[in-house]
């Protein structure tokens, strides 16, 4: 039961006023709004796959009309593989064709899109579900949207879905899942086959009936083969040092030693580990990393200096007892060291 004075969302609203099913027999449109919201004041271009009314010429539209109205500086297209003759709002287009025709959808991107939000919200047979994603994904515009509504239909046998795997709905949802993931994959198993869209598919959110994909730069690179020239790691670390720059503090210098050693930059580790050295002079965790990067470097000098420092101030460690085992040097706990000695 709805409390009394319950706060309602601008396209919830909109949803009851236009009699679209968005909202009561299904409960998308609060999702909606939280992904959209901040959408609302640009001139998004929006495709809903079905129009609504079945096979009606003159029942139908109301998700389109919501949807004019969320988006003011909108343009809202819709396609049904039926005839529809609606009034509507001069920015609402539609349009008819089969969902599952590669050459009325490409038609339909050319003359409208691209689109940053795709809803399919048409046939929920699952062979339809994947073959149109598969058509219409990467038509999307980057930062976009593409939804799949109704997912119940999965798994329900007379749309040709299975209880038991939830058909081709829920084998795209898992193949995205593993593509999402495909730089991890690749560090054991570099010549598994993936998803084609797998580099452009950022992020895939589910709720109960609803599958949200985001498309973007799904590059990021695996930790365990980590690239410092990729794009995303670069970035990473451009803002990670202009913070510490204006406000260093040990763990934070502590934390970018440790990305420059993923990325087997062990000189540069070395001097970001001094740097936060000079902060905080008997930090474990900078003089372990400082040990690993100057054994990595040759510098068995500055190795025994690190393990000296590692032996005063923490020797009693379980985690620096079992690294000064592995390095096979020992230390001296000769009382705490404050800085390294030249010579």
């Amino acid at each position: 039961m709805a409390e009394a004075g319950e706060a309602v969302d601008p396209l919830t609203r909109l949803a009851i006023r236009c009699g679209t099913d968005k909202w009561g027999p299904h409960f998308y449109t609060p999702i909606y709004h939280s992904l959209l919201g901040h959408l609302r004041d640009r001139p998004v271009r929006l495709l809903e796959i079905g129009v609504g009314g079945q096979n009606s010429t003159s029942i139908g539209g109301a998700s389109l009309r919501m949807w004019a109205e969320y988006f003011p500086e909108g343009r809202i297209v819709g396609i049904d593989i039926a005839e529809k003759r609606l009034d509507s709002d001069a920015r609402i287009i539609v349009l008819r064709g089969s969902q599952t025709d590669p050459d009325f959808l490409a038609s339909v991107v050319a003359a409208h899109g691209p689109f940053d939000i795709i809803i399919h919200d048409g046939s929920h047979r699952p062979a339809d579900v994947r073959a149109t994603f598969d058509i219409l994904f990467p038509s999307l515009a980057d930062a976009g949207l593409y939804v799949i509504e109704d997912i119940q239909t999965a798994f329900w046998p007379e749309f040709g879905g299975s209880p038991a795997d939830g058909a081709e709905t829920m084998r795209l949802a898992t193949s995205v899942l593993l593509g999402i993931n495909h730089e991890e994959i690749r560090v054991v198993a570099p010549d598994s086959p993936s998803l084609p869209a797998a580099a452009t598919i950022r992020a895939l959110r589910a709720w109960h009936n609803l599958l949200v994909f985001e498309k973007g730069d799904n590059g990021e690179p695996s930790s365990a083969r980590y690239d410092l020239d990729n794009v995303h790691a670069g970035r990473a670390l451009a803002i990670t040092e202009r913070e510490l720059a204006d406000s260093p503090t040990a763990a934070g210098l502590a934390q970018l030693a440790h990305t420059y050693m993923l990325g087997r930059r062990y000189r540069e580790a070395l001097e970001i580990i001094e740097r936060g050295l000079a902060l905080r002079p008997d930090d474990t965790h900078l003089l372990m990393l400082g040990a690993k990067a100057a054994r990595r470097c040759g510098d068995r000098v500055r190795q025994q200096e690190y393990a000296d420092r590692l032996g005063a101030s923490a020797g009693s460690d379980p985690a620096v007892r079992e690294l000064l085992r592995k390095m096979n040097v020992s230390s001296a706990p000769t009382g705490p060291v404050t800085g390294r000695q030249e010579g």
